[in-house]
């Protein structure tokens, strides 16, 4: 019964690696918005000028660096908590 459950439910996953992938998904949050930011392609199509649109092109390269980081650092911290807890590849 509880194997048929995890099938459906998948693995249960600790408290820790619960946040761990709620900050990888912010950080993907943020640089996706960075890269669809609306202000950048609206002022590059638009042909506003060239200081206002590396303007809206910094800030978005803000947000993807720090989304970016923010994926990174989830993506170490959770690689290594499995390699401290002895989780296999093969487990996951």
């Amino acid at each position: 019964m509880d194997r048929a459950r995890e099938k459906i439910q998948g693995p249960k996953m600790s408290m820790n690696e619960r946040q761990i992938k709620s900050q990888m998904k912010v950080g993907a949050g943020l640089a996706l918005f960075g890269l669809v930011c609306p202000f950048f392609w609206l002022s590059l199509f638009s042909g506003s000028s060239s200081t206002e649109t590396w303007v809206y092109g910094a800030h978005s390269c803000i947000f993807i660096a720090i989304g970016l980081v923010f994926l990174g650092k989830g993506w170490y911290d959770l690689d290594r908590m499995r390699v401290t807890m002895g989780i296999q590849k093969s487990e996951q």
